[in-house]
């Protein structure tokens, strides 16, 4: 069953916010130990909320402190 044109486009959308999000902060990745590392790698994620109700009104936005994940509205995005 294929989603609706308008679900596919949030979705690219919010990569595309997501990716330019993240050029706010930089993650913390070669500051953190191995053991930090593989808890990000397995999806155990540091999320930090950031407070962009001006950029983005409406929506939630989470980062990874020590990876370069950025979650938005519940959704994790790689960037």
């Amino acid at each position: 069953m294929t989603q609706p044109l308008s679900f596919t486009s949030k979705l690219a959308s919010d990569k595309e916010l997501a990716a330019s999000l993240a050029k706010l902060w930089p993650h913390r990745e070669h500051e953190s130990n191995c053991i930090k590392n593989l808890f990000c790698r397995f999806g155990l994620h540091r999320w930090r909320q950031l407070d962009l109700k001006e950029l983005v009104p409406h929506r939630e936005v989470h980062y990874c402190f020590w990876y370069s994940k950025v979650r938005i509205d519940g959704i994790a995005y790689d960037t």
